[in-house]
């Protein structure tokens, strides 16, 4: 016996009726995450000036060193200042359904991941982060990944541990060497029988 199902239908949504990122419900990154940005920029251009200092004292021009070396550093300083304007505006929302991140300093964007795309959540920390006390929540999706920088070390593990409930993937442990209560089962006991 066939059983008719109901025909596929596709009815249009109108786009007032459908959900809203809230603009004043964006959480920004720790300020520390902004000054990190601009003093790692910063340490390069100084690296970049020395150098520059030193070449022209170690020789004997003085127009062409000095003028590639301008040049460097404006385009480090135009860097330092575009990254600086970006990490104030970076900011994220959780929601019930979705975690979303704005960003962009000429082009604004903003990137959605619905809970029930993401594979992967895991919180990361490189070396600066580290030092400032900060950590990057990484999720993989089905589709773009995103990357949420500038979290303090707690809050980016109480998100990743929500987003990996309502995703139904498994987190990694957290990132501060907490022990984790899992074991890995007793192996089974020797077989007493001796092999034919």
């Amino acid at each position: 016996m066939i059983v008719m199902s109901e025909p596929f239908r596709n009815e249009p949504i109108a786009v007032g009726d459908l959900p809203q990122l809230r603009a004043d419900s964006f959480v920004s990154v720790d300020p520390r995450f902004v000054w990190g940005q601009f003093a790692g920029l910063a340490g390069i251009a100084a690296v970049v000036v020395g150098v520059v200092a030193l070449i022209v004292w170690r020789s004997d021009a003085l127009f062409w060193p000095v003028l590639v070396g301008g040049i460097i550093v404006a385009v480090l300083v135009a860097i330092s200042i575009a990254a600086f304007l970006e990490a104030r505006r970076l900011a994220y929302q959780l929601r019930e359904h979705d975690l979303s991140l704005r960003g962009g300093v000429i082009r604004h964007r903003v990137e959605t991941i619905p809970f029930s795309r993401i594979q992967h959540v895991s919180v990361g920390r490189g070396v600066i982060e580290r030092s400032l006390g900060l950590a990057t929540l990484q999720v993989s999706s089905a589709g773009p990944d995103i990357a949420v920088p500038g979290l303090p070390v707690a809050d980016a593990e109480r998100i990743k541990e929500v987003v990996a409930a309502r995703a139904g993937v498994d987190d990694e442990p957290p990132v501060d060497g907490a022990v984790n209560d899992w074991a890995p089962p007793p192996s089974p006991p020797p077989s007493a029988e001796p092999s034919p």
